[in-house]
């Protein structure tokens, strides 16, 4: 638009259209739904891994990732607690949501739920601090909001080749400090404000 929050400009064609391509033209973008246009499904959806060492390789294809049906939300979650990042991808138009299961090779992990009490219900916006072979590592709990989606409030933390997790701290939003020594990686834990024992969520996948 020419002029800004002018819903009532229009544009005139700036050159010839290819119509048997699929090309069109619409003066004003707010005419579109009872012109009978849209923009759906025009694009195909990218994937692209972390290589470790700040590059990326692109694995649309090799995923089946690359949908052409106007994907508009992405949420990532370990959905079958398997300690890997799965891929919830939700279409426009009367799609499907598809739900793409990681199966790549991972190493030391450990998931983590918190259940507040003082602090909110689900522990959002407590720091947690991850002793690990004398490293720090430091996750905040805060949900990722996309476009139509929403990120769970829990966290999946990988510990590379970790056996052991000397100590968790956990800074909870109402100012209590929880500590807890010695916790085993790979599996998904529950922990409370309380101070009450972690407990350990099981998930049984078909």
């Amino acid at each position: 638009m020419s002029q800004p929050l002018d819903r009532t400009k229009r544009i005139k064609e700036l050159g010839p259209l290819d119509r048997e391509l699929g090309e069109f033209w619409v003066e004003n973008p707010f005419l579109m739904p009872q012109m009978g246009e849209n923009l759906s499904a025009y694009e195909t959806n990218c994937l692209f891994m972390n290589r470790g060492d700040l590059k990326f390789v692109d694995g649309s294809f090799s995923s089946n990732v690359n949908l052409d049906s106007d994907s508009r939300s992405a949420v990532p979650a370990d959905f079958n607690r398997d300690g890997k990042v799965d891929l919830l991808v939700g279409s426009v138009g009367g799609g499907p949501l598809r739900l793409f299961r990681n199966q790549l090779p991972t190493r030391s992990w450990l998931g983590v739920r918190l259940r507040g009490s003082d602090s909110n219900a689900s522990g959002i916006g407590a720091r947690l601090v991850f002793h690990v072979n004398d490293r720090k590592i430091y996750r905040d709990v805060f949900p990722a909001n996309g476009f139509f989606g929403t990120a769970p409030s829990e966290l999946l933390v990988g510990l590379g080749e970790a056996a052991v997790i000397e100590k968790i701290e956990i800074r909870w939003p109402s100012g209590h400090v929880s500590e807890i020594d010695s916790v085993t990686p790979n599996r998904w834990v529950e922990i409370f404000e309380d101070d009450r024992e972690p407990s350990e969520i099981t998930l049984q996948v078909n």
